[in-house]
Order: C-alpha cells, then structure tokens, then sequence
C-alpha cells in the first residue's frame, strides 16, 4: 500500500491537471467522477464517508503509527481541494467551503508537522488557498492560511494572513512567538531572496519592530 500511494503522488500532477481540464471544459460530473475514484482507489472509500468524519477522525486518516504521512496528507488535500472547485462550479457555496477548510486544516497538519508540501501538490494547495481569499476565515483557519502561504513560497500572502491572524487573536502572546519565529528565520536569507520573495529585509524588521513595541 505505501509504494502505491509513492506512486500516486508522483503521478498526482497528471491527475489534477486532468481534473483541471475537464472542470475548464465543462465537464463538471466527469471531474468529479475522476475524484471519486481516487478516493476509492487511495482510501478504499468515498467522499461522502470522508466528509462525515469529524476533524479529529480525518487527521487519524493520514497518520502512520502516530506520524503524519505525507503523501496521503498531500493527496488528500488535493483531492479535497479538486472537490471543492467542482462543487463551486455548481453553485454549492458551502459544500465548496467545506472542502477548502478541510484542505486546509489537512496542509496545515503538514506544514506544522514540520514536512514540505511536495511539488505535485504545490498548485493545488495554491488553488485552495486563492478560493479560500473569497471567504472570511476563523483565527484557527487564518493559522493554517499563512504556515501554507509560507510553505509554497507566497510571502506577501504569508505575511498578510499571519498580521489578520494576530489580529484575529488580539496578539496573543503564543501568536506573537510564533510570527517573531518565523520574521527571524526569514532575516538569515539574502537580501536579493527576500526582494524575489516578494517581502523586503525592511518590512520584516519592520513587522518585527512592531511586534516588539507591543
């Protein structure tokens, strides 16, 4: 089962991109049906099963002895991202908004978990993180929003989620280690990175001053 879901995630770009083409052409019903059998074909269930699973149960899916398993994570989350835009596509807001949440929570396990979002996945955790920009999102998803931000190399984005997170939070003290935590690490790249990046030296140190006068 673990060589097979390898060779999933290697082959998973084909098969977004694939669900991307029949959602672009229309064909909505034969997306979803494409999802459907990477449901079965990885979890040996539906979707309809794994949305009836409380948060708690679905991240209890994409663990190995206690250990998050990052290619079923990564799977997963695209798959739930895919599911969302066809949902979306169909007018059915809060399925739709169900499925980038659950998306979400799922990359942010990964992220937190200390793994990197693999490169197969990367546009659809991009794709789920632009669909999630239309809605106004809980501290707990903002959270999550600015880790994967981060984590697929969207810094402007990253840092715009993390200030609403703050904010969300009151500035909590938790929330202003974790922001301090991650301006310090992005001080030790150059500057040269930090500009292509799209978040200059100055406005971290500037964020950061901020952080310390509070």
């Amino acid at each position: 089962m673990r060589d097979y879901i390898f060779r999933l995630i290697e082959q998973f770009g084909l098969i977004w991109r694939k669900i991307v083409r029949l959602r672009e052409a229309g064909s909505v019903e034969e997306a979803q049906a494409t999802i459907n059998t990477a449901y079965r074909d990885l979890f040996d269930t539906n979707s309809h099963f794994i949305d009836l699973l409380p948060d708690e149960d679905l991240l209890k899916l994409i663990q190995y002895e206690d250990t998050i398993d990052i290619d079923r994570c990564a799977v997963l989350a695209a798959l739930h991202v895919a599911e969302g835009q066809c949902f979306q596509e169909q007018a059915m807001i809060d399925e739709a908004y169900r499925r980038f949440d659950r998306a979400l929570l799922l990359y942010g396990a990964l992220v937190r978990s200390g793994q990197k979002i693999p490169p197969e996945v990367r546009e659809a955790a991009s794709a789920g993180l632009a669909e999630l920009s239309n809605y106004e999102l809980e501290p707990a998803t903002l959270d999550d929003a600015w880790r994967v931000y981060a984590a697929v190399g969207d810094y402007p984005n990253a840092d715009d989620h993390l200030w609403q997170w703050l904010e969300a939070t009151e500035f909590a003290e938790a929330a202003c280690s974790d922001a301090q935590a991650w301006y310090h690490q992005l001080l030790t790249s150059s500057d040269a990175s930090l500009e292509q990046l799209g978040l200059p030296r100055q406005e971290i140190e500037q964020s950061l001053a901020q952080l310390d006068a509070r």
